[in-house]
């Protein structure tokens, strides 16, 4: 499995006692910060094809995603948060709840929110939206959502295994281990929720939210009216899915920010800012500057000089980098 790890007392990091390092790390993710001079975490990661397995154990800090990152960064996906030991505090636009030992916290990454940890263990499931959507039947009201130990128990034990004993699995098992980490999601929301969001009702905003995505990632210059004509949906219908988004045109947005993002970050990309901008879906290359500026607080054209002044420098020994798994949620 693809592994990487992090840890705050790492030698090389001793003189910051890991705090930068540690905020660098997730800064694609969040806005890290410490509570207090007891801050020390330790991080392992583990890649699960398109699945993200992670076991922190954190002391003194807070974890914070802003509205501002979360139009930023343009990440859609979910985070299933269950703590092994201690309590973790999850604050959302839906209220404030803590989550004990074996619950587990369900945070839409599309919205903006909080997490803190005096001192705690957890496990961090990161998933695409859609199994999400596929276990609970749709994604609406799911944002800080705490699951009862009860419902977690299997999940919670076989992510802990899977963590355990990932080294006798190779890269071709983990399409197998991902498949069983969402069936047993997919078990721990069954019965959870409402029949009213069921997948098989084609009006839900689940639906209408899943299809309208996949038309906007093929078509990002479509505007909102012409999205809503492809699903056969009314514009504030459309609205109403993407609400928790800012709607549908903010949606859009994001997603051609990502793409244009993206297409900078690529080694050896020379192509002009208005090729660039048009495969993005922008009208205009000036269109592109001014959305990526207002996101970014860069230009374009600082942002991909910027990357490739960086790309030769090694990270530091003892602080990887989660940039490209993060990349893959967009």
């Amino acid at each position: 499995m693809d592994r990487l790890r992090f840890s705050s007392d790492a030698p090389a990091l001793a003189d910051d006692d890991g705090f930068g390092a540690y905020h660098d790390l997730y800064a694609t993710v969040a806005d890290a910060e410490r509570l207090d001079r007891s801050f020390a975490v330790e991080v392992e990661g583990r890649r699960l094809n398109e699945l993200l397995l992670f076991d922190r154990s954190m002391r003194a800090v807070r974890h914070v995603r802003s509205e501002k990152r979360v139009m930023r960064n343009g990440f859609d996906h979910f985070t299933v948060q269950i703590p092994l030991s201690g309590e973790l505090l999850v604050s959302t636009d839906n209220g404030g709840k803590r989550a004990g030992p074996g619950e587990a916290a369900l945070i839409d990454m599309s919205r903006p929110m909080a997490t803190e940890a005096r001192s705690a263990r957890v496990l961090t499931l990161s998933t695409p939206r859609r199994a999400v959507e596929e276990a609970a039947g749709g994604a609406d009201g799911l944002h800080g959502v705490v699951l009862p130990r009860e419902r977690a128990a299997l999940l919670t034990d076989f992510l802990a295994s899977a963590l355990r004993n990932s080294g006798a699995y190779g890269v071709a098992d983990e399409g197998r281990i991902a498949t069983v980490v969402l069936e047993l999601l997919r078990l721990s929301m069954a019965g959870r929720f409402s029949d009213e969001r069921a997948l098989g009702d084609d009006a839900s905003d689940a639906v209408c939210r899943r299809r309208a995505r996949a038309f906007i990632d093929a078509n990002l210059s479509a505007g909102p009216d012409e999205v809503a004509r492809a699903l056969g949906r009314s514009r504030s219908a459309l609205y109403r899915a993407f609400k928790a988004s800012g709607g549908v045109a903010r949606f859009i947005r994001s997603r051609r920010l990502v793409r244009l993002r993206g297409l900078l970050s690529r080694p050896g990309e020379l192509r002009k800012l208005a090729e660039l901008s048009h495969e993005a879906g922008f009208a205009s290359d000036s269109d592109a500057i001014r959305a990526f500026r207002a996101a970014y607080d860069v230009t374009p054209g600082e942002f991909r000089a910027g990357r490739r002044l960086a790309a030769p420098v090694a990270p530091e020994p003892g602080a990887p980098s989660f940039e490209r798994w993060w990349n893959g949620l967009r």
